[in-house]
């Protein structure tokens, strides 16, 4: 399957490019081991069927909204899902959740990903960029901010991970669309 190629830090190779419904149960697996961590997603495992999964997958067109993943070595490894505001109001921001497995975090397979989603959204029109990460997730919020994120709230106790309050921290970035040549 083609897509873009990056090396990581460490040497290994990985394919980034859109999600297909044939990804459902990688994706599935990829969700159920960072869940299982309990500290980086909101969810603790996959609750969705591959069916459901593989609809998902098939109705993300590109237009409105995109999934991409990592491979690594034929497996996915890191997941990013980003969709436009569904409403006139908000259709402008787009919003996304990112995970990538333990093996390859710190690698910059995190930075290709989101590169990728934010190339996407110049594309679609988006202007702005959102997430809401744990205020615990240092390492995520460092790369949302070297690209360029900044935070814009915070919402106090808003998560309970393993029976501790956690803040959530609101990011955003703004981000100037692609121009035709005729600009």
């Amino acid at each position: 399957m083609s897509g873009t190629v990056v090396e990581l830090k460490d040497g290994r190779s990985a394919i980034i490019r859109p999600a297909v419904p044939g990804d459902a149960e990688g994706i599935t697996a990829l969700v159920n081991v960072v869940g299982a961590e309990e500290r980086w997603i909101l969810r603790d495992r996959a609750t969705w069927t591959l069916d459901q999964e593989r609809a998902t997958l098939a109705a993300a067109d590109g237009s409105r909204s995109v999934f991409f993943v990592a491979e690594v070595a034929g497996r996915i490894s890191g997941l990013l899902n980003i969709a436009c505001g569904q409403w006139p109001k908000n259709e402008h921001v787009a919003e996304f959740g990112m995970s990538c497995l333990p093996d390859c975090r710190g690698q910059g397979l995190g930075t290709a990903l989101l590169q990728a989603a934010l190339g996407w959204a110049r594309s679609a029109g988006v202007r702005k960029v959102t997430l809401e990460v744990f205020a615990t997730n240092a390492p995520a919020i460092r790369l949302y901010r070297k690209l360029g994120f900044e935070e814009e709230g915070r919402l106090r106790g808003a998560f309970l991970i393993q029976g501790r309050l956690v803040d959530g921290l609101r990011m955003a970035r703004w981000i100037e669309p692609a121009r035709s040549g005729n600009d």
